[in-house]
């Protein structure tokens, strides 16, 4: 298991925890752990952005890619346990609604 994220499968529904206060969009992990969960049959995925306090353009740039492509395989992905300044700017950035916070 990965340090910086934490990944958690129960039926059809994977929960997907980052552990770090910056989410990097450069991570190989993050990367890896998109494209894997892309490749599985679940309905939800939930992004769970608790002790996230910065989102690299990158990351946001990953992050909405992700997102996309999951709507295609008609998984339903959100972003839980946001802290409210990150709230805050992805309502600036308008994709507040695209996660559905």
């Amino acid at each position: 298991m990965n340090e910086k994220i934490q990944i958690e499968e129960k039926g059809n529904t994977i929960h997907i925890k980052f552990m770090d206060q910056i989410l990097d969009g450069n991570s190989t992990e993050l990367k890896e752990i998109l494209s894997n969960t892309l490749e599985k049959s679940v309905s939800e995925v939930y992004l769970d952005l608790e002790k996230v306090v910065i989102v690299s353009s990158l990351g946001i740039s990953r992050l909405l890619s992700f997102k996309n492509k999951a709507d295609e395989k008609k998984m339903v992905v959100k972003i839980i346990n946001i802290q409210e300044k990150l709230k805050e700017t992805l309502k600036k950035l308008m994709l507040d609604q695209f996660f559905g916070l």
